[in-house]
């Protein structure tokens, strides 16, 4: 956790007079340097049950009228992690010290981050309490992931398809090792865009190109060909795609899936145990709205040859639960799923469609470039939940 120094959040509370036996630090976050002081302090989010309960803490001073995470709009980050990235001062987290303190019965947080538009609907749930019965599930995760590595939100990665069709993974995909570990993938809510090897990028620009499901309007002076280069290059670029200029038919795009193990180590056991998310075109390819002018973005960028980063795009509509008691990360039906059309993402493993169940039923997407319910990846967290009690975060986008 850390937050400013001094404290004068009104979301997070300090007793800034607990940290006098402080130990000077200095960290880096987001390319930027932070002086302060790393300890232990009494703190309470309004709102929630954790009140008063001492956590360890970075107290760090503003370098700016904006810092990052440390800014008018927002004082302080909660971050969320196993103990073995705890290297500063306390070998314990603020999420383990609050389990151990019995503020929280599990130690878990589900999270579900939803679209511009529908930010009401986004949340935090610190302790995985107060779970509501949604979209014919007990509202808990349908299907469960083992996280290969205790040093990160990771998933071990078995195949990438595009439109049912296995995408070509380097061959040291998921085999470096580093620092005596291994270079799994990562699910990562800092990150905006999914990334993976330019293979897997390819295979998905290609497909999109292929479909013709993105057109340039009122082209009439314009070759196809031109068209399509323009559009290629956009999409390799992450460039933005005002609205008024390109016409999407949603029907016609690629589906895109992420297999994972759901156990490791693999064995000739466990070898068919996995779990496929399925992906719909408006999770890697989403609008946002900017100065009142809304543009398409592609969601998907090339990053390393060594692993994947499940960034918040892949997200936008699923709940994830991370259980750090027990390093296995959970995925259910998260935002919209209640009003969900057949290109809603869909969660399955080796043996049956766990979400949505045969009988829930989703009707065909609406073959048209508009839609009013998904409108921007532009982000905000909006309540953190423990029990009944809710309080609202101004999160906004977070940045790649």
């Amino acid at each position: 956790m850390v937050v400013p120094l001094p404290s004068s959040s009104n979301d997070v509370g300090l007793a800034i007079q607990s940290i006098s036996s402080g130990e000077p630090v200095s960290i880096k976050y987001k390319g930027k340097q932070y002086n302060g002081v790393t300890s232990t302090a009494v703190v309470t989010i309004p709102g929630t049950g954790i009140t008063g309960v001492n956590l360890p803490v970075l107290a760090v001073e503003k370098q700016s009228a904006d810092s990052v995470g440390i800014n008018p709009k927002f004082d302080g980050i909660f971050g969320l992690a196993y103990s073995s990235l705890s290297n500063q001062h306390s070998r314990v987290t603020a999420m383990d010290a609050l389990y151990n303190d019995g503020a929280i019965p599990k130690n878990e947080v589900s999270l579900q981050l939803c679209p511009y538009g529908m930010t009401s609907e986004s949340f935090i749930n610190i302790g995985n309490t107060d779970v509501t019965a949604k979209c014919e599930t007990d509202g808990t995760s349908v299907a469960w992931v083992e996280s290969p590595s205790n040093n990160q939100f990771s998933v071990n990665i078995k195949s990438v398809l595009v439109n049912g069709r296995p995408a070509e993974l380097p061959a040291e995909f998921q085999k470096k090792v580093k620092d005596g570990r291994t270079l799994y993938s990562s699910v990562e809510t800092c990150f905006l865009y999914m990334r993976f090897p330019e293979t897997v990028v390819t295979a998905l620009v290609d497909a999109i190109l292929n479909s013709n499901a993105i057109t340039v309007k009122d082209n009439m002076l314009r070759s196809d060909y031109l068209d399509k280069k323009k559009i290629k290059m956009r999409l390799w670029k992450n460039h933005l795609m005002p609205r008024y200029k390109y016409t999407i038919d949603w029907s016609r795009m690629p589906r895109f899936s992420i297999t994972m193990f759901a156990q490791t180590p693999v064995t000739d056991e466990n070898r068919d145990s996995v779990v496929t998310i399925e992906l719909g075109p408006r999770d890697y390819m989403q609008i946002i709205s900017i100065e009142n002018s809304e543009k398409f973005l592609f969601a998907v960028t090339v990053g390393s040859n060594d692993y994947a980063v499940l960034g918040m795009s892949f997200m936008t509509r699923l709940k994830l639960t991370f259980d750090l008691q027990n390093a296995r990360i959970g995925f259910g039906s998260g935002c919209g799923c209640e009003t969900a059309t057949s290109e809603y993402p869909t969660i399955s493993n080796n043996d049956r469609m766990l979400w949505p169940l045969p009988h829930f039923g989703l009707p065909e997407e609406p073959s048209t470039s508009y839609e009013t319910q998904y409108r921007s990846i532009v982000l905000r967290i909006g309540r953190i939940r423990r029990g009944s009690k809710r309080s609202n975060i101004d999160y906004k986008k977070l940045g790649d």
